[in-house]
């Protein structure tokens, strides 16, 4: 106790009783009265004193029961709450103590308050989300207060439930309008209760549960299935009557007159189909030969497709059957159906053989075209510099796919352990083959135009070629007689090789004699001046009086006898008074001077006697060879 305040209340106590005192000797109180009333004073004051201290006593006990209380509570909360114990600092005063204590029990009673708000507002949440999807509710202890992190993995559930459910109702809503529509379009009514159910009912109606969804989409891909199963029936059934209408030859307005009004895949259109391919069945049966040739034709295509060989053709023996009955075409239509079986399963591989099958024989018609030679005068806009462009980009092209196949072949045939046959034999050697057929049928076509052209050459040496353009008439005067007498001179009408008449065209070669000509006498320079004018050798021809030049003079240089000097040139005559004659690749110069009358034939063969290298003529010949 505070010693000022002791002695206050001593002070304060003698005052009093010395104020007593004083009055009770005014008073005329007696001593044993005094004393009496002393006592009494004192002892109400101690009975004062002993009141307030018990109150006080009481009042520290109160502090101290709800500091306890308060202390357990925020055990309690801290607890529940999952927080840490809070502990207040050592010597504390109570009253603070109780203060402090308060406090923080106010907010974390706040802190369980809102957390429970918080937890009922989800809890909530979340059973109407489990009971739209059938789920059960996420589990929180009832009684407790949730933790942090239960809240927020409360939260996360929720949301995540949200999700699920607009997802599921995105689903639902789609589903039925496809449903709703593929039930229009196969004209099929909701039959079970769950599809009456989804068709009928409003959607926030429906139960979006796990099983109902799978539910949903089984009777969608159902529907599906069954548009589709529709739809292939549908195409199997049109393409079987257009083969039936094409075997029967069904007339085109009867069959445009059917098809009226059967769109689509309804159980109406494929009851009229089929009704209409019983009917077609029955008049079959009635023209069984019929389509049982056209069920060949069928098949040789497939095979064709299939590049099937001669032997794996031959093993359908039926098809040469002649016994025509229903059962003959069972077996042709079963064929076809294994033939494009085949087809189906290796199609892949079949496409790109005869991807290269298109190629090949495009590359064979651009090796014929550019052997064509009169594709340059034809050329109009470019169009062989485009050629020769698509030629480049196939030659690139062909190698690229003939490997593609090969890969596709080999990885068959390493699955399967078997090799894959085109026309009987593997692809490689199917590949060789007809590059081998092909670089053959090339060297036949060589050997062909080469004996053509021999056969030609040998045919324009002795008969002489015709002319390859026209050649025009000369403009002759009025009075100048238009035919050519009958009865002319010998020296007129011999011409050496080199020269062509105006009667008679013909191809002839340069003779190594030209400049020393046959014809003397005065009409010796017409005759040359006639030549000047109709001789205009190509180089062709230029090349074969080379060639035929060497010849002679080889033939002249090994002593050949000059009774052959003429051999392989063509001569134009006309002949003495007996009429015209052309005498063409003499073989000896006898041959050549049997049309000749006596009188000329010494001047001729002195005129084409042989001469010696150093002589002139034999300079012009040498000059000629050259």
């Amino acid at each position: 106790m505070n010693p000022s305040g002791q002695q206050e209340l001593f002070r304060s106590i003698e005052n009093a009783m010395a104020k007593l005192y004083q009055i009770w000797d005014r008073i005329g109180i007696g001593k044993a009265n005094r004393e009496y009333r002393s006592s009494t004073v004192i002892k109400h004051v101690q009975g004062l004193l002993d009141e307030i201290v018990e109150e006080e006593v009481v009042l520290e006990r109160q502090i101290e029961t709800r500091i306890a209380d308060l202390t357990q509570e925020l055990a309690t909360l801290t607890k529940e709450l999952q927080l840490p114990e809070f502990k207040t600092p050592p010597g504390m005063p109570v009253l603070h103590k109780e203060k402090e204590l308060q406090t923080k029990a106010t907010c974390l009673r706040a802190e369980k308050k809102e957390r429970l708000q918080i937890l009922s507002r989800l809890r909530a949440e979340d059973q109407s989300l489990c009971d739209a999807l059938c789920l059960t509710p996420y589990y929180i202890p009832s009684g407790s207060t949730p933790s942090g992190e239960q809240l927020e993995e409360l939260k996360a559930h929720v949301q995540k439930l949200t999700l699920e459910k607009e997802k599921r109702m995105s689903q639902f809503i789609k589903h039925k309008k496809q449903i709703a529509d593929l039930m229009l379009e196969i004209e099929r009514a909701p039959e079970t209760s769950f599809e009456r159910e989804v068709m009928v009912e409003e959607e926030s109606q429906f139960s979006l549960s796990a099983e109902n969804m799978h539910a949903l989409d089984a009777l969608l891909a159902e529907l599906v299935s069954c548009k589709s199963r529709l739809e292939k029936t549908v195409q199997e059934l049109w393409e079987r009557l257009h083969v039936l209408w094409d075997r029967l030859e069904t007339p085109k307005h009867e069959q445009e007159m059917f098809e009226e009004g059967k769109e689509g895949f309804k159980p109406a259109v494929v009851h009229a189909l089929r009704e209409e391919i019983a009917k077609c069945e029955a008049q079959k049966l009635a023209n069984i030969q019929k389509f049982v040739d056209g069920m060949r034709k069928e098949l040789e295509t497939w095979w064709n497709k299939c590049y099937f060989s001669a032997r794996q053709r031959s093993e359908f023996k039926y098809f040469t059957d002649a016994n025509y009955t229903e059962d003959l075409l069972t077996l042709h239509e079963a064929e076809v159906a294994k033939v494009k079986e085949y087809y189906s399963v290796h199609q892949t591989i079949l496409q790109l053989v005869e991807q290269r099958e298109a190629l090949f024989h495009k590359m064979i018609e651009f090796e014929k075209r550019a052997n064509d030679p009169n594709r340059f005068f034809a050329d109009r806009g470019g169009k062989l510099l485009v050629e020769e462009k698509e030629r480049k980009a196939l030659m690139t092209k062909l190698p690229k796919v003939e490997q593609t196949v090969k890969d596709e072949i080999m990885l068959w045939e390493k699955d399967r352990g078997r090799t894959f046959l085109v026309n009987g034999m593997s692809f490689i050697n199917y590949i060789e083959k007809t590059w081998q057929d092909h670089e053959e049928a090339k060297l036949r076509e060589k050997e062909e135009r080469q004996k053509a052209k021999t056969k030609q050459l040998n045919e324009e040496m002795i008969f002489g070629s015709k002319p390859s353009t026209p050649v025009k008439r000369r403009f002759q005067p009025t009075n100048t007689p238009t035919k050519t007498p009958k009865h002319r001179k010998i020296e007129d009408s011999i011409k050496t090789p080199c020269s062509s008449s105006k009667g008679q065209h013909t191809t002839v070669y340069n003779s190594p004699y030209r400049k020393t000509g046959i014809s003397t006498g005065p009409h010796a320079s017409r005759m040359a001046a006639s030549n000047s004018k109709l001789q205009v050798p190509g180089s062709r021809n230029r090349r074969r009086s080379n060639r035929l030049a060497r010849k002679v003079l080889g033939e002249k240089n090994t002593g050949t006898n000059e009774t052959h000097m003429f051999s392989h040139t063509t001569v134009s005559t006309t002949a003495a008074p007996g009429g015209n004659m052309s005498l063409a690749s003499t073989g000896s110069y006898q041959d050549f001077a049997v049309g000749l009358s006596p009188a000329v034939r010494p001047f001729c063969r002195s005129s084409l006697a042989p001469q010696s290298p150093t002589s002139p003529r034999g300079a012009n010949m040498d000059h000629h060879r050259v």
